[in-house]
């Protein structure tokens, strides 16, 4: 009892992840097949490679059509800072998170849990390319900045807590089959997951903007006041009052996209409207 057949190893080592394509597909389906080969050490270089295309392509799209709304320039802007934000993010949290880790008793090497947290990351950049559609979709159809604007961190919020419980869902896996991760430590990384989230709200903020204001000139950098909390709660007043941003001045080219027929109206952005206000 408890032994393999014979060619159960052999079988096994044929579906490993050997592609591009197979880890996709185990990082959507078959989650816990990843969380082994990276706790038995096997690929991990490729895995590594394939976590960071992952990130790089599906956020870089989703940042290309949400900075869409504000024109070209704005959208390559978006598509090369969204995965920008994820490394600079991990750069600032991964260090703390893996020091404590080891003192906690966890046997897991650095590079390995390096993969785990960008697997996390990449599953959380697919997610983002999957709600493409559905920002696309608003874009074309005229969708106000405020409702664009929540709509985007509502997407961004449900694709991050997502690749947080992945990422909890493989150490569990490690914890419970493998015993070289401490279950003590799977507290710690809930804490961790929401320091995660502050830094890179905190990141987005001081990246910004990625949509833009399409009556004034292309910005890479905003330089806004006010905290990313006050301006959710702005943008949400703003889109129950259903106001709008007034006419450009006089002799000032409108600079709106077109899509498909369609002219979406300039809709001013919640920062810009909190200056304009204070100006005398």
């Amino acid at each position: 009892m408890g032994l393999k057949p014979p060619g159960a190893r052999g079988m096994a080592a044929d579906q490993r992840i050997a592609s591009y394509s197979d880890f996709l597909k185990a990082l959507l389906s078959d989650r816990e097949r990843v969380f082994e080969e990276v706790v038995e050490g096997v690929g991990l270089g490729s895995k590594l490679r394939y976590a960071l295309l992952t990130i790089v392509l599906p956020s870089g799209f989703f940042g290309l059509v949400a900075g869409a709304y504000s024109g070209p320039a704005q959208a390559l802007s978006a598509g090369i800072k969204l995965p920008f934000l994820f490394f600079a993010t991990f750069a600032v949290c991964f260090p703390a998170f893996f020091v404590v880790q080891v003192l906690v008793g966890s046997r897991l090497r650095l590079l390995q849990v390096v993969v785990l947290v960008f697997g996390a990351l990449a599953l959380t950049s697919v997610l983002l390319a999957a709600f493409v559609p559905i920002t696309a979709f608003f874009l074309i159809t005229g969708a106000n900045y405020y409702f664009q604007h929540l709509l985007n961190i509502a997407i961004a919020g449900v694709a991050g807590l997502f690749g947080m419980y992945a990422l909890h869902e493989g150490l569990s896996v490690v914890c419970e089959k493998r015993g070289v991760y401490p279950r003590k430590a799977l507290t710690i990384m809930r804490a961790w997951a929401l320091l995660f989230a502050f830094v890179g709200i905190q990141l987005a903020w001081s990246l910004r903007p990625f949509l833009g204001d399409r009556n004034e000139p292309f910005r890479v950098f905003g330089s806004y006041q006010g905290n990313f909390y006050a301006a959710i709660i702005y943008a949400v007043n703003k889109l129950l009052q259903g106001e709008e941003k007034p006419a450009a001045p006089p002799g000032k080219q409108d600079t709106i996209p077109r899509f498909r027929g369609f002219v979406i109206p300039p809709i001013d952005t919640a920062v810009d409207s909190m200056h304009r206000r204070k100006r005398p």
